[in-house]
């Protein structure tokens, strides 16, 4: 019986059923005296102390305690280095600042480098302070890492033989601000290294970035035509390039190019006009995917005889019903699954696709949002596991088909049930039960099952979905108390 009364109440269940998994989730809820009691089941035993710092989904209060607790355990710092849960406190608990340096200057220093977690100012002491290259090049992959640490380390390792490594990282890191970019290019073209693909891989990796200043842009397509091809391949898909710059690079030889080219929504209709007939496919199959092609220009790929030209022409929305209609007699299966799957598809088109000998074409309909209600019971019909899960997903089906549906011997079709957003409770109670501890999981989460539904699944023989039900009564409580 479902008999909750209070979050002291959770946790003393917690406390009695003396599952590591189950202290874990309520312990952030717990009171102190309680918490104690919880870290005496959660770390008595090494093994389970060393299983929850290395699970992914251990709560970031309960590392934090294991990183106060159990600082002085080697195995268990390697795995709340490894681990990116790991809260900031307990980072800092392990590798706090002594004297402005860091604590522990060991081969451990490298994770923590590279921990998405880790305070800013333990980042910057290991730029001032560390020199192992390999932790330095952690710190310049990091995306926390600020620009402010990122330009300190770039100074840490000016005129060295890891700069142009260490500056690659750093172009590709989100946190790199404009100024930063700039220096790099401008490294890139003046530095006097013989290595001249360094430079212009260097360049790349600037010209990439979403904080690249637009002068910068510019001044690459100065000599766009004498550029390194990696150079060209990644302006050629800037929508900021100029038109000139694109209408010089139409004609290049590299199919790859073209490509990006293709690709680019900046790119005017006249250049696309020329890569409609590309004698590459991969040309042809990026143009068959804009949003903005013409009329002329559909009716001229819809006979490409490269089928994957003619399969993203049919999951173009861009493109007509009537277009769509020729396609759906396509010989090749991928292609009228495009059209099958395509949004504008109409409920003629999907009812004839639905009786295509092809199963994956008669799936993609079972999925298509735009199924009616006949049609879904037709395909309900149907022997193939792909085509019964679509049907299953289809928030267009029937409860009567789904509570059919709920009975299969295959995993696939009852995960499609439990992922239907218009499954009602009397649907999904037997699944509950399911003998897949993945399903029972899921439905932790369930808006429409009720929490007297669910309160059982804190016993789930599955270590799991103990853990996720404990976890969601333990998170409505703290909602609760927030709202007060």
């Amino acid at each position: 019986m479902f008999a909750l009364n209070s979050d002291k109440d959770l946790v003393d269940k917690a406390i009695k059923n003396g599952d590591i998994y189950a202290a874990a989730a309520v312990y952030s809820i717990a009171k102190c005296e309680q918490r104690e009691v919880l870290e005496g089941i959660m770390f008595a035993k090494r093994r389970d102390a060393l299983a929850l710092a290395r699970w992914e989904h251990t709560p970031a209060e309960v590392l934090n305690a294991l990183s106060i607790k159990n600082n002085s355990d080697v195995g268990i710092v390697l795995r709340l280095d490894k681990n990116q849960n790991t809260p900031a406190l307990a980072i800092s608990t392990l590798y706090g600042l002594e004297n402005g340096q860091v604590k522990r200057n060991t081969s451990f220093t490298v994770l923590i480098a590279q921990h998405r977690h880790t305070p800013i100012n333990v980042l910057e002491a290991i730029v001032k302070f560390v020199d192992d290259i390999e932790v330095l090049k952690a710190v310049s992959k990091n995306p926390v890492a600020n620009a402010q640490v990122l330009g300190l380390l770039l100074n840490r390792v000016a005129h060295s033989s890891v700069y142009e490594a260490v500056a690659k990282n750093v172009a590709a890191n989100p946190s790199a601000s404009a100024d930063l970019l700039s220096a790099i290019y401008s490294y890139a073209d003046y530095s006097q290294a013989d290595d001249c693909q360094a430079g212009s891989s260097l360049r790349v990796a600037v010209l990439k970035h979403e904080n690249c200043p637009q002068f910068l842009i510019r001044l690459a397509e100065f000599n766009v035509a004498d550029a390194a091809i990696e150079i060209q391949r990644q302006l050629v898909k800037d929508s900021r390039l100029s038109l000139q710059a694109l209408a010089s690079l139409v004609a290049s030889q590299d199919k790859v190019l073209r490509t990006g080219l293709a690709a680019n929504l900046a790119a005017p209709k006249m250049l696309i006009k020329q890569l409609l007939k590309d004698e590459s496919p991969l040309v042809r199959r990026a143009v068959a995917a804009r949003a903005d092609l013409t009329v002329s220009s559909i009716k001229y790929l819809i006979s490409d005889k490269d089928h994957w030209v003619r399969q993203w022409l049919a999951r173009n929305p861009a493109v007509s019903r009537k277009v769509l209609e020729k396609l759906s007699a396509d010989p090749h299966a991928d292609v009228r699954r495009a059209v099958a799957r395509n949004s504008r598809c109409t409920n003629a088109l999907l009812s004839e696709l639905a009786k295509d000998e092809d199963a994956w074409v008669r799936a993609a309909v079972a999925y298509q949002k735009n199924a009616t209600k006949r049609l879904l019971e037709a395909l309900a019909e149907d022997a193939d596991i792909d085509v019964l899960s679509g049907v299953a997903n289809n928030p267009h089906t029937p409860q009567r088909i789904l509570l059919k549906l709920i009975s299969s011997l295959e995993a696939d079709i009852r995960r499609g049930v439990i992922l239907n957003r218009k499954a009602q409770r009397k649907t999904l109670l037997s699944l509950l039960e399911d003998s897949y501890y993945l399903h029972r999981l899921m439905l932790v989460n369930s808006t429409v099952l009720k929490d007297s539904d669910k309160w059982p699944l804190c016993d789930d023989p599955d270590f799991q979905v103990r853990f996720t039900a404990y976890q969601y009564f333990a998170k409505k409580y703290q909602t609760f108390t927030k709202n007060i």
